[in-house]
């Protein structure tokens, strides 16, 4: 019997008897499915090639395992073009499951694997993961791989999702001794290129893994040696941690400058040293690169000074870059509003402020915008108040784009936090968390005196202070009035502080960088 649904999701149930020399279906009597036997292909787009790509079919293939009884196994094997990355896998996993309890051996593994293998490619359906296995296959059938290397090569080619988290877990566990102490860098390297080899033993290979391989090389070669070679590839095998950990140690060096601890001058050589380090492991980012251009113009001397210092700052953190600039052109845009200040001073003073982003070289859509509306005034071409409008408007777009990334599903990120403990959430170092109450979290806290206080900055890599006082104000940190100041200094991501507040009062505090985030402690 036979049963045509739809095109995409055709449902073909050969009957062999009744199919029986007919060309139809895969039996121990028909050839390989001709399904244009069955309806006019030249009807469907793209005529029988599209259609024969498309349709499902249903059948059934002889196993020719014997049991341990003698006895023949029949397996049904159901194939589909729609979702085959995912129902291929799948169907392979039985098999592979087996094998990894010991219920079956490794050469029944690869026996059911080629049986689902050979149905999709009989359907003359493939992928890029179908064509995979075929090569492990082929590698296994050659003599390269043993029958339980072949079993493991096709499990990371089925899933290939898995390749990276298994070989950056089986190269942490190396790494993590020698962060130890308990193996030396030499003998971690060793480990490393063990893990390394063996997946490139089973032909797997993925951009991490190319990325560890070609610090490898430059270990061969004598250019990387000892924990820098570690640490290079170590974060070859983690790139998404290159960011954070070149932002925060740049930050430690221009928080110093901010708080006027070191000059400008000691800053950029600071800059430049850890710019250098990583650079020298042969690491890079499209951030990394963006700062070594900023260096570049230093040292042409394009760029000098605190302006420099600024430059690398912003390209370092460029999520900062709006926000920053969305501040400094609201100080005249709110007045202006207000009527507090004229159209054409409100012109030049945001005139001003996107001179001084740009003459950083720095840049941004929302800076490239503003830019732009800064021509149209110049030309004469539209009035000052319809720019400042646009400009406006401009803004508003950007607020909401950052709004939307603070607040997931619309509802703000509150997360269940010991007793006496101030959280200080993702998207606190943006304008506008302020309104939401979620700068610091909770703003306001009551405890009783004697109480220590704990802070957390969860703020991914964007530095924070807790700093006592208010902004703008004279007294702030240890110089708070009363003589029972505080000031957390530098935090990065993840940092936390603690004060024990033994006098009973009103504490107000905030952060230095940021200084709308602003909170306050009320000790009974």
């Amino acid at each position: 019997a036979i049963m045509v649904v739809g095109m995409l999701g055709t449902s073909i149930t050969p009957n062999a008897e009744a199919l029986k020399g007919q060309g139809v279906g895969v039996s121990q009597y028909g050839s390989a499915t001709n399904i244009c036997g069955l309806v006019l292909c030249s009807d469907y787009p793209g005529g029988k090639t599209t259609y024969e790509e498309n349709w499902t079919l249903s059948f059934r293939n002889t196993l020719s395992n014997a049991s341990q009884q003698g006895e023949s196994e029949t397996m049904s094997v159901s194939v589909s073009a729609h979702n085959v990355d995912k129902e291929f896998p799948a169907q392979l996993d039985v098999f592979i499951h087996k094998f990894e309890l010991d219920k079956i051996s490794a050469e029944e593994a690869l026996d059911g694997i080629k049986e689902i293998h050979n149905a999709y490619v009989n359907a003359r359906i493939t992928s890029d993961i179908v064509a995979g296995v075929g090569d492990k296959l082929n590698l296994y059938n050659n003599g390269t791989f043993d029958a339980a290397t072949a079993v493991e090569a096709i499990h990371l080619t089925a899933e290939p999702q898995n390749v990276n988290p298994e070989y950056q877990g089986a190269l942490d566990e190396v790494i993590h001794k020698f962060e130890l102490d308990k193996i030396s860098a030499e003998e971690a390297l060793v480990g490393i290129e063990e893990v390394h080899d063996g997946f490139v033993g089973l032909y797997i290979t993925s951009d991490l893994i190319e990325a560890v391989g070609d610090k490898i090389a430059l270990i061969d070669s004598g250019k990387l040696s000892g924990a820098d070679a570690v640490e290079a590839i170590h974060l070859s095998a983690e790139p998404q941690n290159v960011n954070p950990e070149y932002q925060g140690a740049l930050d430690e060096v221009i928080h110093k400058f901010e708080l006027d601890k070191i000059s400008a001058e000691e800053a950029l050589v600071g800059i430049e040293e850890v710019h250098d380090g990583f650079v020298g492991l042969y690491i890079t980012s499209d951030l990394i690169e963006a700062v070594g251009d900023k260096i570049a113009l230093i040292d042409s001397g394009k760029l000098s000074g605190a302006d420099a210092v600024e430059a690398i700052h912003l390209s370092a953190e460029p999520q900062n870059v709006n926000p920053e600039f969305i501040g400094a052109l609201d100080e005249y845009l709110h007045k202006f509003e207000l009527n507090k200040l004229p159209a054409e001073e409100t012109m030049a003073g945001i005139i001003d402020v996107h001179d001084g982003l740009t003459a950083l070289y720095v840049s941004s859509d929302l800076v490239e915008t503003v830019g732009v509306q800064i021509n149209i005034y110049n030309s004469g071409n539209d009035s000052v108040e319809h720019v400042l409008h646009e400009i406006h408007e401009a803004i508003e777009e950007v607020e909401v784009e950052m709004t939307a990334l603070q607040f997931a599903d619309g509802k703000m990120p509150v997360k269940e936090l010991p007793p006496n403990t101030v959280d200080m959430p993702a998207g606190a170092g943006v304008p506008g968390c302020e309104e939401n109450g979620m700068c610091y979290y909770p703003t306001n806290l009551t405890v009783d005196a004697g109480t220590t206080v704990t802070w957390i900055n969860s703020d991914g890599s964007i530095p924070h202070t807790v700093t006592a006082g208010w902004p703008d104000s004279e007294s702030i940190g240890s110089d708070y009035p009363g003589g029972n100041g505080f000031d957390s200094d530098f935090m990065s991501g993840g940092a936390t502080f603690e004060h024990t507040f033994e006098v009973p009062g009103e504490y107000d505090y905030y952060c230095q960088l940021h200084p709308w985030m602003i909170g306050a402690i009320t000790v009974a």
